[in-house]
């Protein structure tokens, strides 16, 4: 039987609601609920911890891990509970054995809200949402031309499992797509009507015809340093003045002053965001400011069911890795790349 050593912090209210998923695990494994080395060795059964799961979105620290990876030689799995993985490749890179161990994410717990926040966001500024609430207040009945999203395109900036879910959404409304990948020959690229690769240059190719050709361009890149700021003044300064940036993946991948510059100097029609460089947003930032901004603070995928929804994926893992024929993951994180 697996013992699992989850880092997380009991009591946040995600934490709780985790404690209470915890019979879940009866008879499939046993485990360890703590934060901080000391409450791991308070257990005494670290020696046989063969799976080791940060649960970052309950206040786990990922860097316990560097803590605990000598005392725990069995490990043969970690598993973040979370998507974005940028807190926890660092740390795992850096040990001694740690780019051999299988790392897995919730890849998919997510996507089905976050498909629904984009697509409201599109509908948002297509049907002119903040020009009908204004005109309600001012009692003014103004008629004006309503557009479709028929036909429009939308752009992906990663493609993603994310990324692929918006995209059927999307075609569903007649909607064309795009997609800019790093890699080629990937899974989802049917989903897309042109697809574009990093690096390329050629005309009519690479990640700045994604951002000139889209009529909404939506980034869902994970964290880190080769995505930093991978969104920013100069794709932000081919866009049409009538597009529309979405914000969904980490918000270390956008330049948000450069945002902030084309918002208010009405380069772009509107921005949605729900990552940050850094969060909660502070005070100072610009983009509270701007009007054409739809604003949420990282709960697109804060639902009522996302706990369970992350919670059941793992469990699947698990019965996957306790199988006496499990060999490897069919999925797992390229610790190179950060996804």
């Amino acid at each position: 039987m697996s013992r699992i050593a989850f880092i997380a912090d009991k009591s946040t209210p995600n934490g709780q609601v985790l404690q209470a998923l915890l019979p879940d695990l009866l008879g499939k494994a046993s485990f360890i609920f703590a934060n901080t080395l000391d409450e791991f060795k308070a257990s005494g059964l670290l020696a046989d911890v063969n799976i080791i799961a940060p649960i970052v979105f309950a206040g786990g620290n990922p860097a316990v891990i560097a803590e605990l990876w000598p005392l725990c030689p069995k490990v043969r799995w970690v598993h973040s509970l979370a998507a974005g993985v940028d807190s926890v490749v660092p740390i795992l890179n850096g040990l001694l054995g740690g780019p051999e161990v299988p790392l897995t994410n919730a890849k998919g717990a997510f996507s089905r809200s976050l498909g629904e926040y984009a697509l409201a966001v599109i509908l948002h500024f297509n049907k002119q949402v903040p020009r009908l609430q204004a005109n309600r207040k001012s009692q003014s009945w103004e008629r004006f031309i309503m557009n479709e999203v028929h036909g429009q395109t939308v752009g992906f900036i990663g493609f993603g499992d994310i990324a692929q879910n918006i995209a059927k959404l999307c075609r569903a409304f007649g909607m064309k797509t795009m997609a800019l990948r790093q890699t080629r020959n990937l899974s989802g690229n049917e989903l897309a009507d042109v697809v574009c690769y990093s690096g390329d240059t050629e005309a009519g190719t690479g990640k700045l015809e994604v951002f000139r050709q889209s009529d909404y361009v939506v980034c869902t890149l994970p964290g880190g340093a080769s995505t930093k700021h991978a969104c920013g003044r100069e794709e932000f300064a081919v866009m049409k003045p009538s597009s529309v940036f979405i914000s969904l993946g980490r918000g270390t991948c956008v330049n948000e002053l450069a945002l902030v510059e084309v918002l208010q100097g009405g380069k772009i029609a509107g921005a949605a965001m729900d990552v940050f460089d850094q969060e909660p947003l502070v005070k100072e930032s610009g983009l509270w400011q701007c009007e054409n901004l739809l604003l949420s603070p990282h709960n697109a995928d804060l639902t009522e069911t996302y706990m369970k929804q992350t919670w059941d994926l793992f469990l699947e893992k698990l019965v996957e890795f306790s199988a006496a024929d499990f060999t490897a993951f069919d999925v797992v994180v390229d610790k190179q790349k950060g996804y």
